[in-house]
């Protein structure tokens, strides 16, 4: 939940992030990084970057701004994300912060952030972020996103083609393609684009970007353009995150998904049947408030019946502001019990894709290396280690897995 990255440059102040949440809170952590390093501010600086995704992210966020009190006695504290929406007047009066900065004026200082030596800001990374929209407009009954965020909003197709262009040159191998709700790209813009259109300008524009990667998928809104570019184009790595949620159809339309479970059920076999590497991952909430011993059932089945290796399981958390949070409410051992239910498959999944990998040969991009031991993602993005020093950001290819841990692929070797 929570990651803290500095930047020291020689005789300049610091800029600290303290990012909670989702890894889009990270991609805007590094973009409001680079801004307040171009603007100048004064001082060291620590920006905080909070979610309120659940009433548990939100004491955590409060949490970690006075902690960065505590212990940053003489920096300027900026605190932004989710959490100033939903508790504004709280990080306003807290003694000690500097700024207390809307998501609005965040997008705005991210614009600041897309600069000619973008690179410094990601080194050391193996892949850079793009932002191509944020916000939601679809009101799910347990979320608070859309009002902490505001409604879907796309950044024109020029505007990331440049930045791609600045990432490309930088020397990037691997690009992400990142928003709240990605899927619903172009909705808002004059030009009727969808997400498919971005994907192909990015590959047509720039043969030598062969790794693109898509963040979490809304199953709902995968359209039959971007269907085919998953099943047929080789530079999308073979990863896909589903926002399932549940795999019980009457727990969705209470949580106001537009999905159903045969809906993710088909998308995963079609696309295996088109891609044989291709690895799926999913988001599921356990213990709803109307989610019965059977319905929560089928959302284990889901896991086989889907082919779905790689799980984050959340507990449910009521959040104030939402329609579920007026719901009836299951017990809280009950909902913890769940989550740990879903867990245990979770591992057992992975596990089983681990054990079938043996064997085979695969590529991966490094992301550090440490003692001699090179650590990265397989381009299905499984965490792998290889005992041989390789450069971050190099693509390591034409290795054979031979072994696996609880939770990664290890003792590889180059194949003859």
């Amino acid at each position: 939940m929570l990651q803290v990255k500095m930047m020291l440059k020689k005789n300049e102040s610091s800029v600290k992030t303290i990012t909670l949440g989702c890894r889009f809170n990270f991609y805007e952590s590094e973009m409001a990084k680079a801004a307040v390093q171009k603007m100048g501010v004064d001082g060291d600086v620590v920006f905080i970057n909070t979610c309120s995704v659940t009433h548990e992210a939100e004491r955590q966020s409060k949490q970690a701004v006075r902690r960065a009190i505590r212990e940053n006695a003489s920096a300027k504290i900026i605190v932004s994300g989710c959490a100033v929406k939903t508790s504004f007047d709280y990080f306003s009066n807290l003694d000690g912060v500097f700024k207390v900065m809307t998501n609005d004026e965040k997008d705005s200082l991210n614009n600041v952030g897309i600069v000619k030596d973008h690179n410094q800001f990601f080194e050391n990374r193996a892949r850079a972020f793009i932002q191509i929209q944020n916000g939601c407009d679809h009101f799910c009954s347990y979320c608070i996103v859309p009002i902490a965020r505001g409604k879907s909003r796309s950044l024109p197709l020029e505007r990331i083609l440049d930045t791609v262009e600045l990432f490309d040159k930088s020397g990037f191998k691997e690009l992400v393609l990142s928003g709240i709700d990605i899927t619903s790209y172009g909705k808002d813009l004059a030009d009727k684009i969808e997400l498919a259109d971005v994907i192909k300008a990015i590959l047509e524009s720039y043969p030598s970007q062969k790794r693109i990667r898509i963040s979490s998928l809304d199953p709902h809104s995968i359209s039959p353009a971007l269907f085919e570019l998953f099943a047929d184009e080789n530079r999308i790595m073979p990863h896909f995150h589903l926002s399932a949620q549940s795999g019980d159809n009457s727990v969705l339309t209470a949580m106001r998904r537009r999905h159903n479970r045969e809906s993710v059920i088909k998308f995963c076999s079609k696309l295996r049947a088109k891609r044989s590497d291709v690895v799926f991952g999913c988001d599921f909430i356990a213990g709803f408030p109307t989610e019965t011993d059977e319905m929560f059932l089928n959302t284990v089945k889901l896991i086989d019946d889907a082919g779905i290796s790689m799980l984050h399981v959340f507990p449910f958390s009521p959040r104030s502001g939402t329609l579920a949070a007026q719901m009836i409410q299951l017990p809280k051992d009950v909902v913890l019990n769940r989550a740990k239910i879903l867990r245990e498959k979770a591992q057992q999944a992975k596990l089983k894709l681990f054990h079938n990998m043996q064997g085979k040969i695969v590529s991966g991009i490094i992301e550090k290396c440490e003692n001699g031991i090179s650590y990265g993602k397989t381009d299905s993005f499984i965490s792998f280690s290889i005992k041989k020093p390789l450069s971050t950001n190099e693509i390591a290819s034409n290795m054979l897995i031979t072994g696996y841990t609880e939770n990664e692929l290890v003792l590889w070797s180059d194949v003859p």
